[in-house]
């Protein structure tokens, strides 16, 4: 098949590496894939380092949301599928599509678990996609709630998944050795956090449970990704100053190769706030046999059984989170059994190839 995927936004986060893992794999399996993206640096300098071929799509509005759909047309007409990951792609694709025969097949991904309500004005676009994928139960109920008129054939549902990890952690180019790197010793267990360092994620959340965890147990923490705002780790470190315990705290960065380090963990730690469709923090956790604690507000009860393949805590509970903490602290067996059990249910269930033959499926039911 002849695919053009078109990355969905102007920051590079998790929607933008779906976008490209999974036109690599559907690279590999033969398919011609094409790839278009808003001019936005944080995209466009991310698929340069990756010597990504890659065409730019132009805008009537500086917001990105008034996409020409005449300066898609020359791109999807001999395309036989065109897969967009936002919904301001919906209306000008579909419209650039009926402009030139209207035989491409329109997928559109839905990465939120949001009940988005569709103004009237805009359903025409979405009655013409040929399929719409949800990452997860929630995240397609939530939307077929709040737009009923949209017919259910169409949605489907694709739980999300990571590639399998390649990196050799003897490489310190690609994996640093964070109890170097920090001096934490061998018997201090290192729990780790990955993702945009904001309070939505339950950042601050963590800091003021591991002050209730205290200093009476052996324990690092690690996050790694950037701060959002910038600054926002300065305030999670000015929290940590003021229960004590700052000189646990360890802030890495952002990194492009996150799970060099999460084998490094010995516990992960994705408390979100917000509602996760289905995060890719927590997969790259059960994926590497890292016993997982997260909440329960999301996907997550979709993917996770509590106590077996991880621990669920409710949103924004910073004493449910010490209490899971603690409980994985007391036990390394514990830790062990969760761990394992993560990753076999994530090769069973989660694993990238069931993950690609789902959606080469949508691609292949859909006329």
């Amino acid at each position: 098949m002849n695919i053009v995927q078109i990355f969905p936004g102007k920051v590079w986060g998790g929607a933008e590496q779906y976008v490209l893992d999974l036109g690599r794999a559907l690279e590999e399996q033969g398919h011609k894939v094409t790839y278009m993206c808003l001019d936005a640096k944080a995209v466009t300098d991310r698929l340069d380092s990756e010597n990504i071929d890659y065409t730019v799509i132009s805008c009537r509005s500086l917001s990105g949301h008034s996409i020409s759909s005449s300066a898609l047309r020359k791109h999807i007409g001999s395309a036989d599928v065109v897969h967009i990951h936002d919904s301001a792609f919906v209306s000008p694709v579909t419209k650039a599509n009926r402009n030139s025969g209207g035989h491409t097949r329109i997928v559109f991904t839905r990465h939120i678990a949001r009940g988005s309500r569709v103004m009237p004005w805009r359903r025409s676009g979405y009655l013409h996609l040929h399929a719409i994928i949800f990452v997860s139960d929630i995240a397609r109920n939530l939307w077929l709630e709040a737009n009923s008129w949209m017919p259910e054939g169409k949605c489907h549902v694709v739980h999300n998944s990571i590639p399998p990890m390649s990196v050799n952690l003897n490489d310190c180019d690609k994996a640093h050795d964070l109890r170097r790197l920090y001096d934490i010793d061998r018997h201090t267990p290192i729990m780790m956090f990955t993702g945009r360092v904001r309070r939505s994620k339950g950042c601050a959340t963590i800091i003021e449970a591991l002050a209730m965890t205290g200093t009476t147990r052996k324990w690092a923490m690690v996050f790694v990704g950037a701060g959002k705002p910038a600054d926002y780790p300065d305030t999670l470190m000015k929290m940590a100053r003021k229960h004590g315990i700052a000189d646990r705290i360890h802030f890495y960065g952002f990194t492009s190769d996150a799970r060099s380090l999460v084998r490094q963990a010995d516990i992960g730690l994705q408390p979100s706030i917000v509602r996760e469709a289905l995060g890719l923090s927590q997969l790259e956790f059960m994926q590497a046999g890292v016993p997982l604690i997260t909440t329960d507000n999301g996907a997550q009860p979709e993917y996770v059984d509590n106590g077996r393949t991880g621990l669920l805590i409710p949103p924004d509970s910073p004493s449910e989170l010490a209490n899971a903490i603690d409980r994985l602290l007391r036990s390394s067996d514990l830790r062990t059994d969760i761990g394992s059990n993560a990753a076999l249910y994530f090769d069973a269930h989660l694993a990238y190839p069931v993950f690609l033959e789902r959606i080469t499926d949508v691609y292949s039911s859909i006329s």
